[in-house]
Formats: structure tokens, sequence, C-alpha cells
């Protein structure tokens, strides 16, 4: 790996760099203290399942035309948008813990994750060269991965001294951080102006990528929301110890993302996507018969890495299928693919884990295993981009 393939990155793509940083150690307090926060006012794996695919339903609503409408707005406006939308909806969840607040909160949460995510990958793409975009999308993803650890260990950590609602309140106090780096960047619109048209050759583009994306969203909402608290009910687990073997992984996982662009070079994206993803989903259908503990941390930690890791190398490979224009759209689309589904899958996930401990992963595990199936045989072939322009 080369240093210099990480030099040279202007200031707002350094300042999306560190938004990245931000929003993820927010994001993951909030992720992994959540569940614990709901189990701990009563809620069942079913009703917390409700919360939870009822904020990603509202996600995947959104996306439906949050592409297009980031592009008209600008991205930097979207972003900004969507993130005061997840600020909204975190205050009402931390103020009003009764059910129905609790799932308002969520959808409000979704439809600003809607706005932002997508927008937020058009800005970064729109910050460096094509032949150097999967070295920005790693370093950006990297960053965000650690700040993903520090939440952890902190979500982890903390209800020692505080409430899980006191914990969870302090997201509140990183989301302004996340505005503020936003409204520093100078970019305000998309590269170019055009609305994107949306026709088939484009909904065709996307579908190749958005037939994986849901086989993997639906596996995931299964039995990944319910990790947690799968360690914490089969071997008694403490939040402390589950917060570190988060954060541990996910330190793993940022130093190995910026190996991922070389190694990617080398192989090539699909079969290092193919190759990561496909082994992580035979370590899954391992973990519910892992005798202890630390066996069943050690699968789950390689597993993410495996699975996680080649997001950005995924994400810069899709790009390149797509306009300046397109991406935004093309982003939202692929991501309501994924998001639909993993609502779908976190209230199913909630049912089945009320009934069994064992059958989320191993559904998962099928799940994971057929969409790098249909990955391979879309784009097992791909040279280049430009094979499916016409």
């Amino acid at each position: 790996m080369s240093l210099q393939n990480y030099r040279g990155f202007g200031r707002d793509a350094w300042l999306l760099v560190a938004y990245s940083f931000v929003s993820w150690l927010g994001g993951n307090i909030a992720w992994f203290i959540f569940p614990f926060y709901l189990k701990s006012l009563g809620y069942s794996y079913s009703g917390i399942g409700t919360v939870f695919s009822l904020s990603t339903l509202a996600q995947a609503s959104v996306l439906l035309f949050s592409g297009p409408l980031g592009a008209r707005l600008g991205y930097k406006r979207a972003v900004l948008l969507g993130v005061s939308l997840i600020f909204l909806g975190r205050l009402i969840q931390v103020l009003y813990p009764q059910l129905v607040f609790l799932a308002l909160g969520g959808v409000l949460l979704g439809i600003g994750m809607a706005f932002e995510g997508p927008s937020f990958m058009a800005l970064l793409s729109g910050e460096v060269s094509d032949d150097r975009r999967h070295y920005l999308f790693s370093l950006s993803s990297a960053v965000g991965t650690i700040g993903s650890a520090v939440g952890l260990v902190l979500a982890g950590f903390l209800p020692r001294y505080l409430t899980y609602r006191e914990v969870f309140a302090l997201v509140l106090l990183i989301i302004p951080v996340r505005l503020l780096l936003v409204a520093l960047v100078k970019s305000v619109l998309a590269d170019s102006e055009k609305f994107p048209r949306i026709d088939r050759g484009l909904i065709v583009r996307i579908g190749r990528f958005a037939l994986p994306s849901v086989l993997i969203g639906l596996g995931a909402g299964i039995a990944i929301p319910y990790v947690g608290l799968w360690f914490n009910q089969r071997f008694g687990t403490s939040l402390e110890s589950i917060g570190w073997l988060f954060a541990v992984q996910q330190f793993i996982m940022g130093l190995g993302t910026f190996l991922l662009p070389a190694i990617a070079d080398r192989l090539g994206s699909v079969k290092t996507i193919v190759s990561f993803n496909g082994s992580a989903s035979l370590l899954i259908a391992a973990m519910p018969f892992s005798p202890t503990f630390y066996i069943a941390a050690l699968i789950y930690t390689v597993r993410t890495i495996l699975m996680n890791i080649v997001n950005p190398i995924w994400n810069s490979f899709m790009m390149g299928f797509f306009e300046k224009e397109e991406r935004s759209t093309a982003m939202a689309l692929n991501s309501l693919s994924w998001t639909a589904t993993f609502g779908l899958g976190q209230y199913l996930g909630g049912r089945l884990f009320d009934v069994s401990l064992t059958w989320p992963f191993l559904i998962t595990a099928l799940l994971y295993a057929l969409s790098m199936a249909v990955f391979w045989a879309f784009f097992g072939g791909t040279k280049g981009y430009k094979l499916f322009r016409a």
C-alpha cells in the first residue's frame, strides 16, 4: 500500500472525511445502546423489531425520491436537511420514551438518513477523480469505522455511570458537529445541474446492484441488530464486554480498510467483494453453534470485518457505472433496495429470535451466500463499467 494514494485531497474532501468520523461515532453510540434502552423500558424482541422496522421502512419510502431531489437541491443542502431531521428524531426518542414517540422519532430518523446518505456519497464522489475515488471512499470509510469503534467503547463503558437513556442522549451533543462540518464545505450544487433522467437504461444498471443488495439487506436485518442482545442472553455477557468486542472489530476493520484499494487493484473489485462477503456467509452460519463467548466473539469479529470492509470498494465500483448527475439517484435507489428489505428483516428477526436463537443466523447466511452468487452472475466478467452502457 502506498500512502501517496491518500495524499493530495482537497479541503472539502478532508472535511467530509472528518464528518465520517463524527457521524459514525455518534451513530454507533445510538446503534449499540438503543436496543438495551428499549429492553430497559420492558419491550420484547418483537416490540424492538417493530420500532426498528418502522424507521427503516420510512427511510426506504423516502429513498424513492431523495436521490433526484438531492441532485436538484444540491448535495450539501440535502445532507444538511437529512442531519437536521436525524437530530429531531433522536430528540423525540430521548424526551418521550413511550412507544408511539419512539416510533415517530424513528420515522424522522429514517427520513433524515434517506436524504443524508446518498447525497453524502455523491458529494464525496465529486471531490476526487474517478481513478482515485476508491482511495477517498476507503479513507472516509476507514476513518468513520475508527470513529464507530470509539463510539462503541463509550457506549459499552458509560452505562456503569449513566442510565441507558442518558447515554443515548449524548448523541444529541454530537449531531450538531456534523452540521457544522458540512456547513463548512464549499460545494453546494451537484457538479452537473442536470436533473437525472430515470429511464429503462438507468433502472437496469441500478437493478444489477439492487438485487444483491436486497438479499444482503434482508439477511442483515434478520440477525445483525440483535447480536448484542444475543450475546447477553446466550452467554450472559456484560454490556462493557460487548462494547469492547464491537469496538475491537471496528478498529481492525478501520485499519484494514486502508489496505483494500491495493487489494482491489490487484484482484479486481468484483473478486474482492465476492471473496470477502462469501467467506463472511460461512462464518455467520457457524455463530449459533459456538460453545463459548470467546469463540462466538472471534467468529463474529472476523465475519463483520469480511462483510463490511469491502463497502467502499462496492460503492466506488458502483459509481463508475453512472454519470455524475445520476450518482445520488443510483445510490438512493440502491440504498432503497437494501433498506426496505433490512426493515422487513428487522421485523422478521424480532419474531424469529423470540422463537429460536439459532435459525436467524442460518437464514442470514443463506441470503448472504445467494447475494454473492447473484453479484458474480452480473459482474463476474466485468472489466470496466462501459460494458453496461449499451
